[in-house]
């Protein structure tokens, strides 16, 4: 059988270890061109805090600040789905005739000017590089959505959260390369720490990028996230340890008898006419044991042959089918048959495991020492 199509984690398939090494490959570029674009957002945040007020008649377009006096029409909230939105209008107060006098502004949330002011309040509008970035009322100001101290934000917060899920799918990528063909694949402690860490990072740092008080922030909250994310993660793995420690002692698992018809979750893999692609049932106690795309049990069955004999129990290994292991995950278990010189696995869950044994094996069938089963 063709073990690049059906095998496990083991299997030669190329597009396992290409695809998370070049999409980890393009993350890595992407946050790098966002950190790139940081500095200039810093020197626009300076240039802003620095510019000088502007000289009579120069325009409003020049990077100098022009502060503008106007009256308050009208402050709105509006849900977005996400959050809420802040918008003031404001008609300015000496405008020419004629021009566009009107603005509504959308302002970076309710504090301090926002949900202060009411219609007919007279506030200032700050214009710089011909945009209105910061609205004054009395001693408060506001910075609007145009301001140039939030543009940092969606650069240094997804550039966090890229680099950090590129290193997640790199590290994917070499496990795959490195450890998939050995029994560390079933070892949470020592393979899922460092991918689970560094999502926690870049949650943390995603969150600080968007709502943190300044750049610093942003990487002072992410850098300190690092030994929680780590020891959270060790934690995590320890306890899918020893889930999965559990699930590999199948001592446990005896025949059982059944009385009356029955259909399970489990598939027949290996090289015979009986093991099908999308057959994910077996039907016991009604004749013999049978394997069929259909729950029910009613048509496009396979019966399994007399000729298969059972050898033994176990857990879930590299080189098994690789659906097995989002299809049952840790509640696996693996029955070992021989048809002729052929081998035939049999997976399902571990509670079917007794009644699928109980229809194959003979009666006094009895489970071979730990470690002499594959």
């Amino acid at each position: 059988m063709d073990t690049t199509t059906s095998g496990g984690p083991g299997a030669p398939e190329r597009w396992r270890l290409l695809t998370p090494a070049c999409v980890g490959l393009l993350c890595l570029l992407a946050g790098a061109v966002l950190f790139a674009l940081v500095p200039g957002t810093v020197a626009d945040v300076d240039a802003y805090a620095s510019a000088p007020a502007c000289r009579a008649g120069q325009p409003r377009s020049a990077s100098c600040t022009t502060a503008v006096p106007a009256t308050v029409r009208t402050t709105e909230k509006v849900s977005n789905g996400r959050g809420m939105r802040y918008w003031l209008t404001a008609g300015e107060r000496d405008a020419a005739p004629g021009a566009d006098a009107v603005h509504r502004i959308r302002m970076t949330g309710a504090k301090p000017v926002h949900s202060a002011v009411r219609p007919g309040d007279e506030v200032t509008l700050v214009y710089w590089r011909g945009e209105i970035r910061t609205v004054r009322f009395g001693e408060a100001a506001q910075e609007t959505g145009e301001s140039p101290s939030e543009n940092w934000r969606l650069p240094v917060a997804f550039g966090l959260l890229a680099v950090s899920f590129g290193l997640v799918l790199l590290y994917a990528a070499w496990w795959y390369r490195y450890r998939s063909r050995t029994t560390t694949h079933m070892a949470p402690m020592r393979y899922l720490v460092w991918p689970l860490a560094l999502t926690l990072v870049a949650v943390a740092g995603f969150t600080a990028g968007m709502v943190g008080s300044g750049i610093g922030n942003a990487f002072t909250v992410t850098a300190c996230a690092v030994p929680p994310s780590f020891a959270l993660a060790v934690l995590c793995a320890w306890w899918l340890q020893r889930r999965s420690t559990r699930a590999a002692d199948t001592s446990d698992i005896v025949p059982v008898a059944l009385k009356g018809r029955r259909c399970v979750s489990a598939s027949v893999h290996g090289d015979v006419p009986y093991s099908r692609a999308g057959f994910g049932t077996l039907v016991l106690g009604d004749g013999p044991v049978t394997t069929t795309p259909d729950p029910t049990g009613r048509f496009a069955g396979r019966a399994l042959p007399p000729t298969l004999t059972v050898r033994g129990v176990r857990g879930l290994r590299p080189g098994d089918p690789h659906a097995w292991y989002g299809m049952y995950k840790y509640d696996a278990a693996v029955i070992e048959c021989a048809d002729g010189d052929r081998t035939v696995l049999i997976g399902a869950p571990r509670k079917e495991a007794g009644p699928i044994l109980g229809s194959l094996a003979p009666p006094d069938w009895a489970p071979p020492p730990t470690g002499a089963v594959g």
